[in-house]
C-alpha cells in the first residue's frame, strides 16, 4: 500500500478494510469504500499493489451488478493477494493486519453463492 511509510496510517486503513469485508461489502457503501481503498494503492507500486487494484476494480463493478460468484472468486483472489503481501518487505504490525485480511476475505468468498 502505498501508506506503507506510515504504518499507523496503514494499519488503520487495514483494520477499516477488514471490518468492511466482515460487515458485508454488497452493502450500498461498498461502491465508495473500495475507491478509498484504489486511491491508497499505487497501479505501478511495489510487490502486489498493481494486482490488488486491478482486482478492487473488478470487485466494484461485481457489486454493482450483484454477481455473487465472480465476487466470491474476487474476494479470494484479494485474500490470496493479501496473505501474500504480507510476506513482503512490511513491518510486523502491517504484516500481521494483512494477514487477517487475506484470511477475511477468503472467509467472505465462501459465504457467497458460487
Amino acid at each position: 500500500m502505498s501508506t506503507s511509510n506510515n504504518p499507523s496510517s496503514a494499519g488503520q486503513s487495514l483494520d477499516d478494510a477488514i471490518n468492511a469485508v466482515k460487515g458485508g461489502l454488497t452493502a450500498a457503501p461498498a461502491a465508495n469504500q473500495i475507491d478509498s481503498w484504489i486511491g491508497m494503492l499505487d497501479l505501478n507500486g511495489p510487490g502486489s499493489q498493481g494486482e490488488i487494484s486491478l482486482e478492487l476494480k473488478n470487485l466494484k463493478d461485481y457489486i454493482s451488478t450483484n454477481d455473487s460468484a465472480n465476487i466470491a472468486h474476487t474476494l479470494d483472489a484479494l485474500g490470496q493477494l493479501a496473505t501474500r503481501a504480507a510476506d513482503e518487505d512490511v513491518d510486523e504490525e502491517i504484516r500481521t493486519k494483512l494477514l487477517q485480511l487475506g484470511e477475511t476475505l477468503t472467509g467472505a468468498s465462501t459465504s457467497l453463492p458460487k
